[in-house]
């Protein structure tokens, strides 16, 4: 596939679907085992060993679903004698394993084996030349796809392939500077707010700003909140300082986010893997 409307059909030699079938049924299997709770994503970290993160896109999905309907002689052959033209972003199969699943890899430039320059192959017990162009196959899935759900275990890898960055929301440029400049807070160094700013910390704020969190409570009560679970935040002028250190503020940013929590047992602070709610 090209971009997630643009799908092409790989044509394969007799016996190298057997073979494709194989390989892709290890994956699949080392994808899926053990990991037997889906969870809706909502830009939180990475699942745990028995989770798989689902998105739920049927828009993005039709296209997909739509081969299994099509087969593969209705789609146009993949060339790749033009690299620079191919655009390839992941690779895709049905499973034999169920009916209407289907196994993603991600693809990336890396994989590419081309004939000019020099790579090379081994046979007959000697190096030579390669005399076409190729491409190698990733070692593990990237998603399933089941009717309109994408199960993954990373988003990052999955927005590479596909246009998914509308499922994962995070601060504007506005709103971190609207977050920065609130009356709560004493920012410690501005240059080192803003460089670390990356994709979580810009997550966390998008969390804080929708939930109303700095309109429901003032500076003061949420210092004495923050000592219920053990994380303490310094006071300068009657606000909350917001330290330089970016490991350190990505932590005040959790609190403010309900990411932290206090152990009832150890009595220590800790940061959650996940805000799901108790069921």
């Amino acid at each position: 596939m090209g971009d997630e409307n643009d799908i092409k059909r790989i044509p394969l030699r007799a016996g190298v679907q057997q073979e494709l079938e194989q390989l892709f049924d290890e994956q699949e299997q080392a994808f899926l085992g053990g990991r037997d709770e889906e969870i809706p994503f909502d830009g939180d970290w990475k699942p745990d060993g028995n989770e798989l993160l689902v998105i739920e896109d049927a828009d993005l999905a039709a296209p997909f679903g739509q081969t299994l309907v099509d087969g593969p002689a209705a789609y146009q052959q993949l060339d790749v004698t033009n690299y620079a033209d191919a655009g390839i972003k992941g690779i895709f199969t049905r499973s034999e394993v169920l009916d209407g699943r289907l196994l993603l890899q991600r693809f990336q430039t890396s994989q590419y084996l081309q004939k000019s320059g020099l790579t090379l192959v081994f046979s007959n017990n000697q190096f030579g030349k390669l005399s076409e162009n190729g491409f190698a196959l990733d070692a593990r899935l990237a998603a399933v796809i089941e009717g309109n759900h994408f199960k993954f275990l990373s988003f990052r890898n999955l927005r590479t392939i596909l246009t998914i960055q509308h499922h994962f929301e995070q601060a504007t440029e506005t709103e971190i500077a609207e977050f920065r400049d609130h009356a709560s807070f004493h920012v410690e160094n501005a240059a080192l707010f803003d460089a670390a700013m990356d994709e979580r910390s810009r997550k966390l704020i998008c969390g804080i700003s929708r939930a109303g969190i700095l309109n429901d409570h003032d500076a003061q009560s949420i210092q004495t909140k923050a000592g219920s679970v053990g994380l303490q935040i310094d006071m300068q002028d009657g606000r909350l300082v917001l330290p330089g250190e970016k490991r350190r503020l990505k932590t005040i940013l959790s609190f403010l986010e309900e990411s932290v929590y206090k152990g009832v047992f150890s009595d220590e602070t800790f940061q959650t893997n996940s805000k799901r709610p108790v069921q």
